[in-house]
């Protein structure tokens, strides 16, 4: 995850946050204050549930990081929750992005607390989780014009100087505010938390919502899943960028998706630094502690996505 890829760290703390074939992945943008709200409806499922979390069913649209680190966060206050995917867990951009964590890069903004809360939250969960994927690493930017050219002077440990024509570097981060997590066993360590306490797991496509009138608004009561009313007193729709069922619901909180190709390769030894280009489709470069590097870039313009989760189509 690069810059765009911030919202994988953001998304746990409002929520509770190869070479083999060629993928691509969507990653799903929704506006802050909707996502406060998400954050703040989560809150009120746990006052409510009772200390077995008996006393509401929860059903949670969508299998990716958002829906299942929510499952996670409810099943250690008791609650327990159903999650309801047409592909599975962290089928999509959820179980293949770059992990990337950054502490400080929305420092000036209103997400900055925000941001420094969930890249706290990361390292206390990889731990509650024994996750083999966490680690800090440093982060170098480097613009380049396809030239050449080499700077004079210029140092960089991971990057051979071939062809790119580099402009310069920077540094953009090192190990105290730079870390990373493998995404897929992220989302699946959380998801076994939250079976082992309950919730479980339903593979259907969402059609609709079923609504009660109340005396002022309407009231959601469940879900229709490929044909079959699924009753439930809580539902929270977290489809990333496949939220058309969000939209018939709040029509102003409108989802676009965009995506991002990426490639796995691998090295045969581990290296600790990222590399972000800035030129020649902005590609970066996340290498992983396993000896794999992930790489991605060229990402498309935003839109309304209509392709199917788990059969997202590679253009090339």
């Amino acid at each position: 995850m690069g810059r765009h890829r911030l919202c994988f760290g953001l998304r746990l703390a409002l929520e509770a946050v190869f070479l083999t074939l060629t993928l691509s992945g969507f990653a799903g943008f929704v506006s802050p204050h909707s996502a406060q709200l998400r954050g703040r409806r989560h809150m009120e499922v746990a006052r409510h549930a009772g200390p077995d979390g008996d006393d509401k069913t929860v059903l949670i649209l969508g299998g990716g990081i958002i829906g299942v680190s929510i499952s996670y966060h409810l099943a250690q206050r008791g609650v327990k929750s159903t999650i309801v995917d047409r592909a599975g867990i962290a089928s999509c951009a959820s179980g293949k992005a770059g992990g990337f964590l950054a502490r400080n890069w929305n420092a000036g903004t209103p997400t900055d607390e925000l941001s420094q809360k969930s890249f706290d939250m990361h390292e206390e969960t990889a731990k509650e989780l024994s996750l083999s994927s966490y680690r800090r690493l440093k982060c170098q930017s480097v613009a380049v014009d396809g030239t050449g050219a080499k700077p004079a002077g210029a140092k960089l440990k991971n990057l051979e100087w071939t062809d790119l024509g580099v402009r310069g570097s920077r540094l953009m981060g090192d190990e105290s505010t730079i870390a990373q997590v493998h995404p897929k066993e992220l989302c699946d360590a959380m998801w076994s938390y939250s079976e082992q306490h309950g919730s479980n797991f339903v593979k259907g496509t969402v059609e609709n919502l079923c609504y009660e009138d109340g005396d002022s608004e309407r009231h959601i009561r469940g879900v229709v899943v490929d044909g079959q009313k699924m009753a439930s007193d809580v539902v929270i729709l977290s489809m990333g960028p496949w939220g058309e069922v969000l939209q018939q619901a709040v029509p102003a909180c409108s989802m676009l998706g965009v995506k991002y190709h990426s490639v796995l390769m691998r090295s045969g030894r581990v290296l600790n630094e990222a590399v972000f280009f800035s030129g020649l489709g902005d590609p970066e470069v996340y290498p992983r502690n396993d000896g794999n590097h992930y790489v991605t870039g060229f990402p498309d313009p935003p839109q309304v996505v209509k392709e199917i989760p788990g059969e997202v189509e590679v253009p090339w």
